[in-house]
């Protein structure tokens, strides 16, 4: 009975590290998420510049924080990253139990994919495993266009 007790309570303590082990998805599993989704996003490549300070969601709640923001970059087209792209966005963060996600963490440049409403509205997701922008590598985008232009998507390992 004791090695029963000593499993369980090993399990029940561990669960916090499990749920903070979450891996960040990349620009390709980013990208195919939103191209077979019901909605419609635009793939951006750029930086995010807070309107506003960055609101924070409250842990163990399903209501997200809004965050206002402006994204200037290059939205992708057929040829790649080359459409000027700028325009004001919402950064809903959300929270996974205790664990929330954040607007602050867009500080360099980012491969984002933008979920557009029918009010023109374009919403970036932040969970506490990231959410649906990446910072941008070259490797990143790389991969992102090969996928995107010919099907052949891989994803980093």
């Amino acid at each position: 009975m004791k090695p029963f007790i000593l499993a369980a309570l090993t399990l029940l303590l561990a669960t916090p590290a499990i749920a903070l082990s979450c891996m960040r998805p990349d620009a390709v599993q980013l990208y195919e998420a939103a191209r077979d989704s019901d909605d419609t996003y635009v793939v951006v490549r750029g930086r995010i510049d807070l309107s506003e300070p960055a609101q924070a969601p409250e842990p163990e709640t399903e209501m997200p924080a809004i965050t206002k923001a402006v994204m200037s970059g290059y939205a992708l087209t057929t040829h790649g990253f080359g459409a000027l792209f700028h325009r004001k966005i919402e950064i809903r963060a959300t929270c996974l139990g205790p664990w929330c996600g954040s607007a602050d963490g867009f500080v360099r440049e980012q491969i984002a994919m933008l979920r557009v409403d029918n009010n023109d509205v374009y919403t970036l997701m932040a969970g506490p495993c990231g959410g649906q922008a990446i910072e941008w590598s070259k490797d990143g985008e790389s991969r992102l266009l090969e996928c995107h232009r010919t099907g052949n998507c891989v994803a980093a390992e």
